[in-house]
Formats: C-alpha cells, structure tokens, sequence
C-alpha cells in the first residue's frame, strides 16, 4: 500500500521515466510462409488427377504398334456426341477448329521450352464410335493453316 492507501498497479515494460522500448526484431519469420506452401502443395496434389485429358471414351484394343513419347500433348476425343477437346464438345467444324488452333500453340510454346520438337494431336475414338466420325474429325484437322506435325490414334493395350 502507498502512503495514501491507493494501490498503485505497476506495468512491466513502464518506467517511471517513460516507455523502454525493445530494439527492432529484422529477422524474417518463415513459419507463415512454409505454412501456406504447403496448403498450396497439398492442393494441387488433389486437384491435378482430376484434370483429366479429354473425355473418357473406350478405346479400341492395340495389336502391334510403338510406343509414342511423352510430352505437350493436346487430346481429342470423338464419340457419337461429336469432337471434344478436353472437356468441351463440338459439333460445328469452325468452332473446333478454332479452339484447337488455340491448344495446339498454347503446346507448342510448352513443347518448344521443353526442348521437344512440337506437341503430339492424340485423338481418342470411342470404340462404339462409327469410324466415319472419327474420320470426319480427322480431314478436319487436315484443313487447319497449320497442322500438327504429329497425329497419333490413342488405343487401349491389348490384355493377353
């Protein structure tokens, strides 16, 4: 108690003598950052199965053929629907044309960095799928300024 008998409370970082402040702390704190990496690891973890290339068709069976490489590709699918490209259908020959002109130089940019000579055109026919449609796509893709430098059929491996 003091002489008056108020209690005076008494702040820890307070002097008689006014405010004492720490220095300033410059070190950067990572724990925040690592945090949020990871989030975002986690992420596309679980998003990128999901991002499937065209649509699902079942796919006739292989009997001999050579494996084709990996790399920038752009799939196509044809089933009794029409064309799809990844998840996007068409039946009209100016819109496809249009939209796969657009995926084949967004792959071609990817194979080029990549150091591969250009993206491969898979096209994937539903094996239900008259062959006509599949050829319809085909001289479809024929008529385009500037066609793939490589088509490859996609074909399910034979189960022996």
């Amino acid at each position: 108690m003091s002489k008056l008998g108020v209690r005076r409370r008494r702040v820890p970082y307070k002097s008689d003598k006014g405010v004492n402040h720490a220095a300033p702390n410059s070190d950067i704190n990572v724990t925040p950052l690592v945090d949020v990496c990871l989030v975002l690891l986690i992420i596309f973890m679980v998003v990128t199965p999901m991002l499937g290339r065209g649509r699902d068709v079942r796919l006739p069976e292989l009997t001999t053929a050579t494996e084709h490489k990996e790399g920038d590709q752009v799939f196509v699918s044809v089933d009794d629907e029409g064309a799809w490209i990844e998840q996007d259908r068409y039946v009209e020959k100016s819109n496809f044309l249009a939209t796969l002109e657009e995926s084949l130089k967004v792959a071609t940019g990817k194979a080029a960095a990549s150091g591969y000579k250009g993206p491969v055109l898979f096209i994937k026919g539903d094996v239900d799928t008259d062959y006509g449609s599949v050829r319809t796509v085909m001289e479809w893709i024929n008529t385009l300024d500037i066609p793939p430098q490589e088509i490859a059929l996609v074909v399910d491996l034979a189960e022996t």
